[in-house]
């Protein structure tokens, strides 16, 4: 993973570890995921961009129906399509 990770901070300094640093903010990530979109899927759109350790999350959808998802590093701006999960069929919004 930390190939994809880019110039993820190490684990030596977690205050950037958790993101409380990163020079992406959300805005931007649901910006750059959408760039990215318009791109390799049209008419695709990221929704919002949910934090985690050094990225953001967002689920992709299309004609109002999430169909994935994708990351975008809070550091770099690179993104990654999450297409190792396979089709989507559905989420699970419990909460456990």
């Amino acid at each position: 993973m930390g190939g994809m990770m880019g110039g993820q901070p190490s684990l030596q300094n977690p205050g950037s570890v958790t993101g409380t640093d990163m020079t992406v903010s959300p805005e931007q990530a649901r910006e750059i995921a959408n760039h990215y979109l318009g791109r390799v899927s049209p008419g695709t759109q990221a929704r919002e961009a949910e934090k985690f350790y050094g990225y953001y999350t967002l689920h992709t959808k299309h004609d109002r129906k999430i169909i994935g998802m994708l990351s975008v590093n809070g550091y770099s701006d690179e993104v990654w399509y999450h297409s190792w999960h396979g089709p989507f069929i559905t989420m699970d919004d419990r909460e456990g």
